[in-house]
């Protein structure tokens, strides 16, 4: 004759206690930072082809764009965003690795972006999407060189 055990309820309530301590825990690890920043406006200043390495430089991110064209190394040299207020390129690391952005929006606002001089500063204002690495630009503008 075989046994039946009986598991009391309150047993039951803490092993599905514990279960749910172990595993939530492990489930929001699985996402990345980039999934759960929302859009937020960015002002981006910086340099064509200048890396970490230049003078005043914090980073050098990788630009691809929706118009086309060879990726190209963009020297960051200041970086805000809003919503929630943050500086430094620390914006831009929503995933591990090299920082890239994909540059979309108007296609003159992208050429102006893409075909300033190295030695002219640009200043662009855009909505970053982390969780596809694109800015949104709404202008730009190319000034004063160093």
């Amino acid at each position: 004759m075989r046994s039946i055990r009986r598991v009391a309820p309150s047993s039951l309530v803490a092993l599905a206690a514990l279960v749910a301590v172990v595993v939530a825990p492990a489930a929001g690890r699985t996402g990345t930072h980039a999934k759960t920043v929302p859009p937020r406006p960015i002002r981006i200043e910086g340099y064509w082809e200048r890396d970490a390495g230049a003078p005043g430089v914090l980073e050098g991110i990788h630009v691809t764009s929706s118009v086309g064209g060879s990726p190209r190394i963009f020297g960051v040299t200041t970086l805000q965003a809003y919503k929630p207020d943050e500086q430094g390129v620390q914006v831009l690391h929503g995933t591990p690795g090299e920082v890239s952005i994909r540059l979309l929006g108007n296609e003159a606002l992208i050429r102006r972006f893409l075909d300033a001089p190295g030695t002219k500063k640009v200043v662009a204002h855009g909505v970053y999407r982390a969780a596809t690495s694109t800015l949104i630009l709404d202008s730009v503008t190319v000034g004063a060189g160093t």
